[in-house]
């Protein structure tokens, strides 16, 4: 299968999210795209008929994000491919975008079951000294978790793989959060936070539970929408 390959623009999102919201009167939705599957190699993101590239580097890698970019509205067809090899994709998916809107796009589960997760953004500015926030179960292999903002405020509970929440408010400060399983004491781990006022993050859950290669590890990471 030959792809046409076009040049990949990418814009910026800073002035529209730190001063008014972003623009909902356009014709484009916008697109981040994470790779969430930590026993791939690298992929390639193709969008119809073109290739979205990272700015940040040549190889779109495990933990890795496309940062925003512009995409006609509408019905519009999604494939992940093995890095440079346009023969058979991994995975396809159809994406129904909304003019105006903003969309996270997670490719995850283990290579050998590849999935994604589409989730609306919602980037309208938190209010005078508050931050907005919101968590993802991407492990594949996870149990249902929680996350706690402080020790005994829970901002998530029983969220199982590729369950989400939406944005919420909270102060901005510095917070010792954590991930925890919500049964039992097998995931127990530290989120260190530095909220900023009028900022808007994502916190997801990635790795593997059972795995014996380090960079494959449960963990987490951090995507801050502002950027």
């Amino acid at each position: 299968m030959i792809l046409l390959l076009f040049t990949f623009i990418s814009f910026s999102l800073g002035s529209c999210l730190k001063d008014s919201g972003p623009d909902t009167g356009s014709i484009v939705s916008a697109i981040t795209v994470i790779h969430a599957s930590p026993n791939s190699t690298a992929f390639d993101f193709v969008l119809d008929n073109q290739r979205i590239l990272d700015p940040s580097g040549p190889e779109f890698v495990y933990g890795k994000r496309i940062p925003y970019f512009r995409a006609f509205s509408g019905s519009r067809l999604a494939r992940i491919y093995e890095k440079d090899s346009f023969n058979s994709p991994l995975h396809e998916l159809e994406l129904k975008l909304t003019s105006g809107s903003y969309y996270s796009l997670f490719i995850g589960g283990k290579k050998e079951s590849l999935t994604s997760l589409l989730i609306e953004d919602d980037l309208t500015k938190p209010s005078v000294g508050k931050a907005k926030i919101r968590f993802v179960n991407l492990s594949p292999d996870a149990p249902a978790l929680d996350f706690n903002i402080t020790q005994n405020t829970s901002l998530v509970s029983n969220k199982k793989f590729k369950d989400y929440t939406s944005f919420q408010e909270v102060d901005a400060g510095t917070y010792e959060a954590s991930i925890k399983s919500h049964s039992g004491n097998s995931i127990n781990i530290p989120v260190p936070l530095e909220l900023k006022d009028g900022f808007i993050y994502t916190i997801w859950s990635k790795g593997l539970i059972n795995t014996d290669i380090e960079e494959e590890e449960f963990g987490y990471d951090i995507i801050t929408h502002n950027n």
